[in-house]
């Protein structure tokens, strides 16, 4: 079976406090997916002692093997993220893909240590392709601890046809209008205060959603999917940031996975926003 939505990346294991959570761009991109009503399925690498996670049941995986899984410690203070990573697992490359899945109509780029191999980006002639580009802006030290790195992008940004990258994972904000030039859509995220879209040689200000926080965690792998699915559908690229950055709002109303909203609560806040 072809699925509809196909995300690529690591699905990776939160550790906070004393317990941990299941995370990583594809782990919330697939649950996204399937509340706007599409088939997903995973292409990721785990270490083998670990099952399928529980949130991700019903969803189809293919696993590259490997000896453990990626891991990260979050440690938040005063609003902010430090990232300690604990264990990292296998690349993932083309060769991975199975065959069927290559004609996925929408493929979602995840890596969260650039993992996605560059020669996954033009595997995918026939498909709407966006990048979630965090994976490839981290770097990490002996310890562990995660900075970011300045990115070239020319390996994959033009084999694309939308980019998704937040202001929090740059530190050098040159970086986007070198990035706009090399893709067709770049959309640059800057949390509480909306987006920016970058297409035809402009960029455009998208306003944000108001939201009552709980949990941010998730939310631009969120606006990532969210994005993907209406630019899919509407070919219009500041219309799927609105209806991305309604979704994301939606999403840190709760905790964790259950606050992604479904496809009808998303087209029902934009209506309420309208009137």
């Amino acid at each position: 079976m072809i699925p509809e939505f196909l995300a690529i990346g690591h699905v990776t294991r939160d550790l906070v406090n004393n317990g941990f959570g299941w995370g990583g761009t594809v782990t919330y991109g697939a649950l996204t997916a399937q509340k706007m009503g599409l088939s997903p399925a995973i292409v990721t690498s785990m270490g083998e002692e670990h099952e399928t996670p529980t949130p991700l049941r019903n969803i189809p995986f293919h696993k590259v093997p490997a000896s453990e899984t990626t891991t990260f410690r979050n440690i938040y203070q005063e609003g902010s993220r430090t990232q300690i990573l604990k264990g990292i697992s296998s690349p993932i490359s083309a060769a991975d893909i199975p065959t069927r899945w290559a004609n996925s109509p929408l493929v979602l780029l995840g890596p969260v240590v650039g993992e996605v191999s560059y020669d996954i980006a033009p595997h995918f002639p026939n498909s709407t392709v966006v990048a979630c580009m965090q994976g490839w802006l981290r770097r990490w030290d002996a310890a562990g601890r995660v900075t970011t790195l300045d990115w070239d992008g020319s390996q994959v940004l033009p084999l694309v046809d939308a980019a998704v990258v937040s202001t929090e994972d740059v530190e050098d904000t040159s970086l986007f209008d070198q990035w706009a030039k090399l893709t067709p859509v770049l959309v640059v995220t800057n949390g509480r205060r909306g987006s920016r879209v970058h297409f035809s040689g402009q960029w455009h200000e998208v306003l944000p959603f108001d939201a009552k926080e709980f949990d941010q965690t998730g939310a631009g792998d969120v606006f990532a999917t969210a994005y993907l699915f209406q630019y899919h559908r509407s070919g219009d690229p500041v219309n799927a940031a609105r209806f991305a950055s309604c979704a994301a709002a939606m999403s840190v109303e709760a905790e964790s996975y259950s606050g992604i909203p479904s496809l009808a609560e998303v087209e029902a806040r934009i209506v309420l926003e309208q009137d």
